[in-house]
Parts: C-alpha cells; sequence; structure tokens
C-alpha cells in the first residue's frame, strides 16, 4: 500500500469514506444473515470450511454464495474500469467506477422494495466487491477498501518503519482507513438495529452522497487546471 502515498488529500478522504460504507454494509449483513460477512471474505472461507468438516451444507451454501457474489462485484468493477481506460478519458475511470457502484447499490435497494430481502443484501455484497476498483492501478487494487487484515499488517509495519526515521503518515493513513471501517460498522449496525434492512437505502444514499461529492470536486480541478 505504499502507492497511496501517491494519492492527494481529496482521493484520501474518498477512500476513507468508503472505507467506512464497507465496515456499514459488513455488519447489517453480519447481523441479517447471522455471522456471515459481505465484505470479509477470509471469514466467510473460514466459516465454509469449518462448515464442510461438520457436514453443515446450509452454511457452505450461504458463505460460498456470499464469496461468489463477492468475486462477481469484484470483476464487474474491474470490467467497468478496463471499460473506462479503453474508452473514455484517462481520468474518467475512477467516476464511471464510482457511478455504477451507486447504480448497482440502488439495485440493491430496488431488490428491498420488491421483498427480496436476502436477493437485496447479496447484492450488497456485489456492490462492495466492485467498489474495489476505485482505486486501481495497472489492474491492480493500490488501495484496498475491504482487506482490513492487510491494512493492519501494513500499519503495524509503517509505524515500526517510522520509528526508524521513516514518515508517519503511511502507518496513519492505514489507520484511517481501519478506523474509519470500525466506526462505520458501528454506525451499521445501529442504524440495523433501528431501521432493520432500510439501512441498505442509508447505504445508497451515503454512496450516491460520496459519489456526487467526488464528481463535483473532480470537476473543479479540471476547471482549475489541476491534476484529477
Amino acid at each position: 500500500m505504499s502507492a497511496m502515498r501517491d494519492y492527494r488529500r481529496g482521493e484520501h478522504a474518498l477512500a476513507i469514506y468508503l472505507s467506512s460504507i464497507t465496515g456499514f454494509v459488513d455488519t447489517i449483513g453480519f447481523m441479517y444473515l447471522g455471522g456471515y460477512f459481505l465484505s470479509f471474505m477470509s471469514g466467510n472461507t473460514t466459516r465454509l470450511t469449518a462448515a464442510a468438516n461438520a457436514s453443515q451444507w446450509d452454511v457452505v451454501a450461504i458463505a460460498g454464495g456470499l464469496m461468489l457474489t463477492f468475486l462477481a462485484g469484484v470483476a464487474a468493477g474491474a470490467f467497468i474500469s478496463q471499460l473506462g481506460q479503453r474508452y473514455l478519458p484517462r481520468t474518467r475511470t475512477r467516476e464511471a467506477v464510482l457511478l455504477f457502484v451507486c447504480a448497482m447499490s440502488g439495485v440493491s435497494s430496488l431488490l428491498l422494495v420488491l421483498g427480496h430481502e436476502r436477493a437485496s443484501v447479496y447484492f450488497l455484497a456485489f456492490t462492495v466487491g466492485a467498489m474495489n476498483s476505485t482505486f486501481e492501478r495497472g489492474g491492480e487494487v493500490s488501495i484496498s477498501l475491504t482487506y482490513m487484515t492487510g491494512t493492519l499488517v501494513k500499519m503495524a509495519q509503517r509505524f515500526v518503519a517510522a520509528l526508524f526515521g521513516g514518515p508517519h503518515s503511511a502507518w496513519l493513513m492505514n489507520f484511517a482507513l481501519w478506523s474509519s471501517l470500525a466506526c462505520g460498522a458501528l454506525l451499521g449496525g445501529r442504524c440495523y438495529v433501528v431501521f432493520g434492512l432500510k439501512s441498505i437505502w442509508v447505504v445508497t444514499a451515503l454512496l450516491c452522497a460520496g459519489t456526487a461529492a467526488a464528481l463535483i470536486n473532480r470537476h473543479r480541478r479540471r476547471v482549475r487546471g489541476l491534476p484529477v
């Protein structure tokens, strides 16, 4: 994640904001599904393998289904990113990914309105998967919004490096990503307790608001001749 230092403050802010939404979403799924994750695929892998050993095939189906849905979202986000790089101006790709993520969250909200609760939750996993292509360079994720184990590892490594003269900004950015996810998870849990699955509408509203703010900021920078 050393590539994070190559991003501007506004991009760091967007990453932190999206990370908080990831935590928000993951808690909704965890509470609704009873211990499954919408973004933490390591946890679902553990559940799947443990359940397979115990012949709990219903658990295997849920965990495996979520993993496949998440992977499909990652692939879809990467596909949009590749199309953007090929057919859009160079600085428009991230905007295309963000708009796609908003659209997919909108589909999740629509499924909820139509009464397909479980499908709407699964589609949130798809949405979070697609979100990973927001910060992508050379076909690789440069700022991970869902891989918090790796973020914590990097934070500890950068902290030790700072003790030996390295920059403190590196580990602080990783800490900000993790803490934003934790705060988002806390808020998502409270929202679910109060509103239930209507919290999915909150997710869609948050994504649309964040995307609108990002698009406006990027437009202003273009007008002023600043890098985007």
